[in-house]
């Protein structure tokens, strides 16, 4: 079973801040995992701040990552490379918000 992944060591929104007050950051990854691995990979990667899981074919799992500044991205995707089972995490696309949602 996976456990619950630890909070992230900055939030994904400012303190009283809502997402239309934010700029986001949303990437795109293919992570990759051992055929054994993929139903407990993919918990684990649905379970992180932040992160969507998108499809899942064979050992590939397609998921976005949204938050505020390109470190925070990183941080989550380190988090996905961490997972046991995942054998590489891709980036595919980054596109950078710079105006405000809404």
């Amino acid at each position: 079973m996976v456990g619950r992944a630890a909070p992230l060591p900055f939030p994904l929104l400012q303190e009283g801040a809502s997402m239309e007050d934010e700029k986001l950051v949303i990437s795109s990854l293919i992570v990759e995992a051992h055929p054994e691995a993929v139903p407990a990979v993919t918990e684990a990667l649905a379970a992180l701040e932040g992160v969507e899981v998108h499809e899942v074919n064979g050992y590939k799992i397609v998921v976005t990552i949204e938050a505020p500044s390109t470190g925070a991205s990183h941080e989550v995707s380190s988090r996905m490379v961490a997972i046991p089972g995942v054998l590489n995490v891709n980036l595919v696309y980054v596109n950078f918000e710079d105006e405000t949602l809404g």
